[in-house]
């Protein structure tokens, strides 16, 4: 069922408009860095590093499922043309924008009163943790699945949606670290 979470929204019109660029710039930066220089990476054949998820996972708590499913396949199709990865990674994309309002309700305490759009200041380390490391699960397992046409080889398949997994949360986060602004809302 849906947990009670709230969505506390004291932003006014004029800083909501400002959701739309914010996020086409994002989408951007993070396609241009996935394509242009982490999918060039090869320290290992069972290792790669997407952050491209960034996106989809940073977009607002109260994006409507229809949209986000829409915005997630634009972000995977997208990868797929540069990378020419044949709509693999669109479909994983697709997957993780479909399950994320399921996640994001699992995760998120009963009563949290989270703002709009994720912040790892607001909603805390510990909760974009588990957050990306459940996203990221099913954005890899399910790529890398459709990748090897299926489970042949599960020992070094799991390997590889570890190790990879693995890695591409801990490069995420660091990214948040370092992009992400500290609105931590003052409790007066």
């Amino acid at each position: 069922g849906n947990r009670d979470f709230r969505f506390c929204s004291n932003k006014s019109g004029k800083e909501m408009s400002g959701v739309f660029p914010i996020n086409i710039i994002r989408f951007i930066l993070l396609l241009l860095a996935q394509v242009m220089f982490f999918s060039n990476i090869y320290a290992h054949p069972l290792l790669d590093v997407y952050i491209y998820p960034i996106f989809i996972l940073s977009l607002p708590f109260n994006t409507p499922r229809w949209l986000l499913m829409i915005l997630s396949l634009i972000m995977g199709l997208s990868v797929d043309f540069f990378l020419g990865s044949l709509g693999m990674h669109g479909a994983a994309a697709l997957l993780l924008g479909f399950l994320r309002p399921n996640l994001v309700s699992i995760i998120t305490p009963k009563g949290a009163d989270f703002e709009i759009n994720p912040n790892i200041y607001v909603q805390g380390f510990m909760w974009f943790t588990t957050y990306y490391s459940v996203a990221y699960l099913v954005l890899l397992g399910s790529y890398f699945c459709i990748e090897s046409w299926g489970f042949y080889n599960l020992f070094w398949l799991i390997i590889k949606i570890l190790l990879s997994t693995t890695t591409s949360i801990l490069l995420s986060i660091f990214i948040l670290y370092l992009f992400t602004t500290d609105k931590r809302r003052r409790h007066t």
